[in-house]
């Protein structure tokens, strides 16, 4: 059934050829965008001693093209448009749980961008602007599995924070709360290394960390194998804790669906 609906929902994507070639050219100004500041900031001499300015247009190549293709507001728009339309009742009748069908949805749709408008990005401008291979087939692989937690957590975060709208019934405040946090914290635009030693501190260890900046950082090697490791299976405790805060938090909307005689 999940796959189903996964699959589905990579098929609906694909029928939109308008939208195929503006997120295509999307994708190109993004990198072309943040491989120019970064060139911008090393020429300068305000670059970091620790990174090179090649490993930081592989992390402005990688970011722009498989992460950013995960927009997590689109949950927040679909959560928001069946509390609106009251169709989030129908779920409750269905043989599997709202949370996860959409976490199968948005897989689809995702696969699609990264599949379809990404990786072909990737491959044309790492071309152009020169790309690194991963510091070793042990960070290689770990990259894999870390790009795997990336995408589960962003869901059952972005999931989390939809969930809010059962309560405050305000997906806009919500989607621009949430759209802001990643940009800060999850190291998509600018990597935790350029933040202050207070900051980092704290953000290094929330995890939105994880959705971005740890992979980046194990594919370039700026983490041993025995550090990507522990920090891998650190991520996969906020995977398991995000994912029994969102069934902890639909049940909780369940139960206000019913007393509001939904």
């Amino acid at each position: 059934m999940l796959l189903a609906l996964a699959t589905a929902s990579f098929r609906i994507e694909s029928s939109f050829r308008a939208q195929f070639w503006f997120k295509l050219l999307s994708g190109v100004l993004n990198v072309i965008a943040r491989v120019s500041i970064w060139q911008s900031v090393f020429l300068h001499g305000a670059g970091s001693t620790d990174i090179s300015l090649p490993q930081m247009i592989t992390y402005a190549i990688l970011g722009a093209t498989t992460f950013s293709t995960w927009d997590a507001t689109q949950i927040l728009r679909e959560i928001g448009a069946d509390i609106r339309s009251g169709n989030v009742v129908s779920h409750l009748m269905r043989p599997y749980s709202y949370p996860v069908s959409l976490y199968a949805r948005q897989l689809g749709a995702r696969a699609h961008e990264m599949l379809m408008i990404g990786l072909p990005v990737l491959v044309v401008m790492g071309s152009v602007y020169g790309f690194q291979l991963p510091a070793s087939p042990g960070h290689a692989a770990l990259f894999i599995l870390s790009l795997l937690l990336s995408i589960f957590l962003l869901f059952t975060v972005s999931i989390a924070a939809s969930m809010i709208g059962f309560w405050v019934m305000d997906m806009l405040a919500l989607e621009w709360s949430l759209r802001g946090t990643l940009a800060l914290f999850s190291g998509g635009l600018v990597p935790l290394w350029f933040y202050p030693d207070a900051v980092a501190n704290t953000v290094l260890y929330l995890p939105f960390a994880w959705i971005s900046f740890y992979p980046l950082a194990i594919y370039l090697g700026e983490l041993d194998l025995l550090s990507s490791l522990l920090h891998l299976l650190y991520g996969l405790s906020w995977a398991v804790v995000s994912a029994v805060l969102v069934a902890l938090m639909w049940r909780a909307a369940c139960r206000r669906m019913i007393v509001q005689g939904g």
